[in-house]
């Protein structure tokens, strides 16, 4: 079944900003100043939260290689 062209780009959005929260996310974990300044539990509740969100991204990436349009075939929104 081909993917309606919306929901592709909502699909290819969602991707993007998923990305860009997790890079956010990394910085932030990266930075030994900052990431001192919150205590263990946080510390390894946001590692946590970056794998979380590295495993979405994995899922998001199959998702739009399997549902990229193949010779413009996605169908526009009845």
């Amino acid at each position: 079944m081909i993917m309606e062209k919306e929901i592709f780009e909502r699909l290819i959005a969602e991707y993007k900003e998923v990305i860009e929260r997790a890079e956010k996310l990394r910085d932030f974990i990266t930075d030994e100043e900052k990431f001192e300044q919150i205590d263990a539990l946080n510390k390894d509740l946001c590692v946590a939260q970056l794998k979380a969100m590295e495993s979405y991204i994995a899922v998001l990436s199959i998702r739009i290689g399997y549902n990229a349009p193949q010779n413009n075939e996605v169908v526009e929104e009845a």
